[in-house]
């Protein structure tokens, strides 16, 4: 069947991108809180360092994809300031999320600015300032970025769900899923991006601290993992035990569904019980032998694995909502 889709790339972009970003600062600014003590010792700087200088671009880029899916961009500040004085009393979520996402990415640029090494840039007494002025902004930004990057994350769900004729984005669960799938994601880009720049020294000290703060981030990532399939699952048993629209909608991910291979193989399989699997081996072995050591390629895959998962979420959730619906027009 031939379907005509509202919704395209830019909306299931935005909500990656803006879920991804948001949970890599989230991610950084806990674990910049929580300070050297537990088991990131040392190296609790680097991944707060990592998930502060990946997090703003993804959201800002994908604030630009919701633009541009708004068809006049250069008008996309009326929807932030229309209905202004009366939005506490009748909110629309276009417009708090125009004023959500503007804070994240004005304080999310400032946050990463915390973490440049400005005195290796700047020699003298300008790079010794800025420095100077990092360190002390650095703590009260990572208190604003925790909020800001939670409301990020469920702004994701919002928007869906604020379209009730499509029952398949009006499930009661499907904040918690997106927004726990954004934890994961953020931990996934931090750990990649962790891999893809750590490079060996001969420095014991050093790896030590690597391979501690990617076992903490591991044992993160597989809780939030396990707590996304959970999820899943009462998203599937509230559909099933609910009536009409929603038991219909849900039929687009069950056997014989136009989703349901993307949505088992790509997302649950290999997006999730495949990167679960992994992390769960090396864990327990971790805890067997004491090490945790892991090699190269699957620390490669692993992350990219659940960021490839995150995107199928997020796409077979906007283009099935739009198979099944509109309803009740």
């Amino acid at each position: 069947m031939e379907h005509h889709f509202m919704w395209t790339w830019p909306i299931y972009g935005y909500l990656f991108l803006a879920g991804t970003g948001a949970g890599a600062t989230a991610i950084s600014a806990v674990v910049l809180m929580r300070g050297a003590g537990g088991a990131f010792g040392p190296r609790y700087f680097d991944v707060a360092r990592l998930g502060a200088m990946i997090g703003p671009l993804p959201v800002i880029i994908g604030t630009g994809f919701l633009i541009f899916e708004l068809g006049r961009p250069f008008r996309a500040f009326n929807i932030m300031t229309s209905n202004f004085w009366f939005m506490p009393l009748n909110p629309s979520p276009m417009n708090f999320g125009g004023w959500m996402l503007l804070p994240f990415g004005i304080f999310g640029v400032l946050y990463m600015f915390c973490f440049m090494p400005w005195s290796r840039w700047l020699p003298g007494v300008r790079g010794n300032l800025l420095d100077a002025w990092s360190t002390k902004l650095r703590g009260p930004l990572a208190m604003i970025m925790v909020p800001l990057s939670v409301a990020t994350a469920i702004y994701t769900a919002v928007l869906l769900g604020a379209v009730p004729a499509r029952p398949l984005w009006n499930s009661p669960v499907m904040w918690a899923l997106f927004t726990v799938s954004a934890f994961s994601t953020g931990i996934a880009a931090i750990m990649l991006g962790q891999r893809l720049t750590y490079r060996a020294n001969g420095d014991r000290e050093a790896e030590r601290h690597f391979h501690n703060s990617g076992y903490a981030l591991t044992v993160a990532d597989l809780v939030l993992i396990a707590f996304e399939l959970m999820i899943i699952a009462l998203f599937f048993m509230a559909a099933y035990f609910s009536y009409g629209d929603v038991r219909y909608a849900i039929q687009v991910f069950l056997s014989g569904g136009e989703m349901a291979g993307l949505f088992w193989v790509g997302l649950v399989g290999i997006g999730l019980l495949v990167p679960f699997c992994i992390e769960a081996f090396f864990v327990l072995r971790k805890m067997r032998t004491g090490s945790f050591r892991v090699p190269y390629a699957v620390e490669i895959v692993t992350p990219l694995a659940i960021l490839v998962g995150g995107f199928i979420l997020r796409y077979v959730i906007v283009i099935g909502g739009q198979i099944t619906g509109p309803v009740g027009l």
